[in-house]
C-alpha cells in the first residue's frame, strides 16, 4: 500500500580514547552532544573508551572521531589536534598533576 518501511538509522560505536579524568569526560561528552544525530555518549574513564550511539542518516564515525579530535583527545587512529592538546588543562595532557573537577 503505498507506505514507506521505516529502517532503524541508529548505531553504536565504541572508540578508543586517551582520556584521564572527569574534566577529560566532560569535554568529550559535551563535544559529541553537540554533532546532530548523536543520541548518547558515555566515556568509561577505567577503558577510556566512549560508547556513542548516533543517527547514521545524520553523522558518520569519522565526524565523530573529529570531533574528539577537534577537542584535543585521540580518537582511534585519529589524533588530536595539537593546538587543541596544548589547550588542555596540564592534568588533561598525562602529565601527572591532580585534575580539578569538571565545572
Amino acid at each position: 500500500v503505498g507506505g514507506a518501511i521505516a529502517v532503524k538509522a541508529t548505531r553504536k560505536v565504541t572508540i578508543q580514547t586517551n582520556a584521564i579524568c572527569e574534566m577529560c569526560q566532560h569535554t568529550i561528552e559535551k563535544a559529541l552532544f553537540a554533532l546532530d544525530g548523536v543520541k548518547r555518549a558515555e566515556l568509561d574513564l577505567i577503558t577510556k573508551k566512549v560508547k556513542v550511539k548516533y543517527d547514521e542518516k545524520v553523522t558518520d564515525i569519522a565526524t565523530i572521531r573529529q570531533a574528539i579530535a577537534a577537542v584535543g583527545y585521540d580518537a582511534d587512529d585519529v589524533p588530536a589536534r595539537p593546538k587543541a592538546r596544548a589547550a588542555l588543562d596540564d592534568c588533561c595532557k598525562g602529565d601527572g598533576k591532580v585534575c580539578k573537577k569538571p565545572e
